[in-house]
């Protein structure tokens, strides 16, 4: 399996107290790091892309390089940045840093049919995109849910690896047929209500409908109004209105765990985000 970027951490000695480190689906991960000021360090990882994205840093120097490429602008707060694979970086820094880093292996790319080496037309310097920052934050928020999370980070990886690989064009976009539709609603549907051991992964829903990733998510898009994660998130809610008004002696743990929310937190988060109250409130205001 190729080295995630949590290897070069590993291997300068940044200890697990610098960060954490997720593993997502297809054998992206996930970094959460509080940077310390750094010596010269030297590293590089084994991925097709590794997106980064600064969310602070305090005053000091700091010097980066990336394989030729020497004094490249330092990390800026709300800015994204793209490190190439089997490249030698170069990192010194005065500064304290925070940083969410996502490695990005070759399979994401191949399942899309893409190619990642086009990333790298946007060059390497700081830039700014508001959809794969608001993407890769929400990744960061829901990627330690487990399987109750998986659509969601399917599709996440599948967007972000196809808005790096793409360039931006007007892509025509058909909706899944009723045949299509109904055949993939169904299998969320039993998930949404909690009758399978886990919710299906994004590629299981595009096999079903007999399309490619991309197609299958803008397809069900353009059917649907809603991705497929949003479109399941909120299904599985409705559920648990229903469950809360119908059960109201249930204890929210046990509402979490009969719709496959990972924990009662994870499941409060996710009501809270649909409906805008708790579902403690939910229940007493009913």
């Amino acid at each position: 399996m190729a080295r995630g970027f949590s290897a070069a951490y590993d291997e300068n000695g940044l200890d697990r107290g610098c960060y954490a480190a997720a593993s997502l689906p297809q054998g992206a991960e996930l970094i959460r790091a509080e940077n310390p000021p750094l010596p010269f360090l030297r590293a590089r990882h084994q991925q097709a892309v590794v997106l980064h994205l600064c969310r602070a840093v305090t005053p000091g120097r700091i010097t980066r390089h990336v394989g030729g490429i020497r004094n490249l602008p330092p990390p800026r707060v709300g800015l994204l940045e793209l490190t190439p694979g089997d490249t030698d970086l170069e990192f010194e820094a005065e500064a304290r840093t925070s940083m969410l880093t996502l490695s990005l292996p070759q399979a994401v790319f191949a399942a899309l049919d893409a190619d990642p080496d086009r990333a790298f037309t946007r060059g390497l310097l700081p830039f700014r995109d508001d959809a794969l920052r608001a993407v890769l934050v929400e990744l960061a928020e829901r990627a330690d849910g487990g399987d109750s999370e998986r659509l969601f980070l399917d599709h996440a990886l599948c967007f972000l690896a196809a808005a790096l690989a793409t360039p931006r064009r007007r892509v025509p976009v058909r909706a899944l047929d009723g045949v299509r539709l109904s055949r993939v609603l169904g299998a969320m549907e039993a998930a949404a209500s909690g009758n399978t051991a886990r919710p299906p992964a994004l590629p299981d829903l595009a096999d079903l409908a007999g399309l490619s990733l991309a197609e299958f998510a803008r397809g069900f898009r353009a059917a649907t109004g809603e991705s497929p994660h949003a479109y399941l998130t909120r299904r599985r809610i409705e559920h648990a209105q229903a469950l809360l008004l119908e059960r109201p002696a249930l204890p929210l743990a046990e509402v979490a765990a009969a719709l496959g929310f990972a924990d009662q937190a994870h499941f409060s988060r996710r009501f809270r985000q649909v409906t805008g109250t708790t579902p403690g409130r939910f229940r007493r205001g009913r």
